[in-house]
Order: structure tokens, then C-alpha cells, then sequence
């Protein structure tokens, strides 16, 4: 584990470039759902993801920074049209930020897999946390209002049958 005055390394830095660039993008998709949301429960669970993408956000753009290498611009409120017509149902959005929070499981464990630096490594750590919290409040929100269909179920034995 290295301290925050050790340069990073180019795997930390591919990792946390491709995180921003993916965090900036749901920043403004977020933004665009919740212009439009009219939904309480899904405007709320949307502001919790901002919120959290926000402020992961802020912290990598800060060790960018500290480590002198250039802020990448990422995806800017004019990359999108707040005033855009609404071309979905509603729980589109939720379903959206679920699947997007499916992948983002596995990237924050391959990205903590190249981290070696204390700060890296709590960016990666607390956006697994932060991952895993807004999946489940996104599938509990699904399954409430019926979007979300689960898988088969099957019938199970009873008894278990010998080998011999």
C-alpha cells in the first residue's frame, strides 16, 4: 500500500479515468431522469444515486489533482438536453440505474484488484458499498411495482435418493 505522495500507477490511473468517465455519464442521466421523474419513490431513490456519484466524483477529480495529472472532461451538462421529450415508461429510469449498478459490481472489484494506493483504494472500496446499496434499492423498487419479474422456481425433493 502506498501513501497519497507516491505517484499513481498507470493501472490506477487507467481505473480511475475509466470510473469517471462512466460516473460523469450517469451524473447527467441521472440529471435527465430526474427532470423528468414522476414518480416520488423513483425521484428519491435517483437523487440518492446524484448524490453518491457526486460526491465519488468530486474525489477522484481531487486526486487527479493532488497527483498533477490533467481532470478528464468527462460528460458535461451539455452533452444533455433537459428539455427532451420523455420517450420511456415509468420505472425505465430504475431499471436503467439497476443494470448500470450490475456492471458496476464487477468493475469496482477488478479496480480494486489494480489499486495500491490508499486512496485509490477507498474510492473503489466506498463505490462498492455505495453499488450494492443503490442495486438493492432499485430492485426493491422494481419488485414493489411488479417491473421487475423473478426467475422460475422449481419444486424441490423431499428426500435425497442413496448412491448405493
Amino acid at each position: 500500500m502506498l501513501d497519497d505522495k507516491s505517484p499513481l500507477s498507470a493501472s490506477e490511473i487507467g481505473m480511475l479515468w475509466l470510473t469517471y468517465m462512466e460516473k460523469t455519464m450517469i451524473l447527467r442521466i441521472t440529471e435527465y431522469f430526474l427532470e423528468k421523474a414522476d414518480d416520488k419513490e423513483a425521484r428519491n431513490l435517483l437523487g440518492i444515486c446524484w448524490q453518491e456519484v457526486s460526491f465519488y466524483t468530486e474525489l477522484m477529480k481531487n486526486l487527479f489533482e493532488q497527483q498533477g495529472i490533467a481532470v478528464p472532461i468527462g460528460f458535461t451538462k451539455q452533452d444533455v438536453n433537459l428539455d427532451a421529450p420523455k420517450l420511456y415508461d415509468n420505472g425505465f429510469d430504475i431499471m436503467l440505474l439497476r443494470v448500470l449498478k450490475e456492471m458496476s459490481m464487477g468493475l469496482y472489484t477488478i479496480s480494486m484488484n489494480m489499486a495500491y494506493h490508499v486512496d485509490v483504494m477507498t474510492i473503489f472500496e466506498g463505490l462498492n458499498v455505495v453499488t450494492l446499496k443503490i442495486y438493492k434499492l432499485a430492485t426493491l423498487y422494481l419488485l414493489r411495482k411488479g417491473i421487475l419479474t423473478l426467475p422460475p422456481k422449481v419444486t424441490m425433493p423431499k428426500t435425497v435418493l442413496q448412491r448405493y
